[in-house]
């Protein structure tokens, strides 16, 4: 019977299960953009300007979607599935496959809460709200709907963009990651 050397099984186990986990590592960089410059699917669309926009796309018969690779006109309610809910699902999917560690545990948790607290709002209010712009519904209405949206959302959707940013600002400067401060806001 021939004899195995523990020694080169023990070299190669090891360098087999160092290349297995290294395919799961994700660099810092990407981490602060996944789970952080991503957020923009986010902050810039959760906003009352967002609907003046398509009130007004609307008004001019202007509102266009991708159809069978195709820009068409389209509906309120394509568009906000097209401009946000779409984008920001791929998003937020990018975010939960991060690798998990002692280093991002907090840092994706928090995305994942504003993701998924930005899902909410995008799958019903606005949704909601684009259906009552196809619908043609009285303007004050529209508007009613649109202020009590923020009034409703704008204390809970600032303290998890604060949450994140607490926890992306160290993160990034122990990694080396340059960010961005924008009028005092990271981004």
């Amino acid at each position: 019977m021939k004899e195995i050397n523990t020694n080169a099984v023990f070299i190669v186990l090891t360098v087999l299960s160092l290349s297995l986990t290294s395919c799961n590592l994700v660099s810092p960089d990407k981490v602060v953009q996944r789970a952080w410059l991503n957020t923009n699917t986010i902050t810039t669309n959760y906003s009352p300007k967002f609907f003046g926009q398509l009130l007004e796309l609307k008004a001019k018969g202007n509102i266009t979607v991708f159809k069978d690779n195709e820009v068409t006109k389209g509906t309120a309610v394509e568009y906000v599935n097209q401009t946000i809910i779409t984008p920001l699902n791929e998003s937020l999917q990018k975010v939960a496959e991060l690798p998990e560690n002692e280093d991002t545990k907090a840092l994706k948790a928090a995305s994942l809460e504003l993701f998924r607290y930005g899902k909410e709002i995008f799958e019903s209010d606005y949704l909601d709200i684009a259906t009552m712009i196809d619908g043609e519904r009285p303007e004050m209405e529209i508007n009613t709907a649109i202020e009590n949206l923020f009034l409703k959302h704008d204390l809970e959707m600032g303290t998890r963009l604060n949450r994140l940013d607490e926890l992306v600002i160290p993160y990034a400067e122990k990694h080396n990651v340059p960010i961005k401060i924008v009028n005092n806001q990271p981004r």
